[in-house]
């Protein structure tokens, strides 16, 4: 294994672990994991609320895929492929903005 597969995947398990506890903290703290029908209620924690969403998206769309992979596996596989894609692409701005990797 080449350096940069173990980038690779080093960013998109800091992704989907930053999803993680980014979800627990979000489930701690409102009582209830991250969904689109949080949105439905306008509050003035709406804009954190979108912020929570956005990043627990990595870990929800993986979790999902898991949970529909033996009903259809075509439509999991796509959902754990974007899930993972995401998490990547969160990992690697988390990784170049706080521990400056280029």
């Amino acid at each position: 294994m080449e350096v940069w597969h173990f980038v690779w995947v080093l960013a998109a398990a800091t992704g989907l672990v930053s999803a993680g506890v980014a979800g627990s903290a979000c489930a701690l703290l409102a009582g209830e994991r991250p969904n689109l029908w949080m949105l439905g209620d306008f509050h003035a924690t709406l804009p954190l609320k979108a912020a929570a969403l956005v990043i627990y998206a990595p870990m929800g769309l993986v979790s999902l895929g898991n949970e529909t992979l033996e009903e259809n596996p075509a439509f999991a596989i796509c959902l754990l492929s974007l899930g993972v894609f995401w998490g990547f692409m969160q990992g690697v701005f988390i990784m170049t903005t706080f521990f400056g990797f280029t």
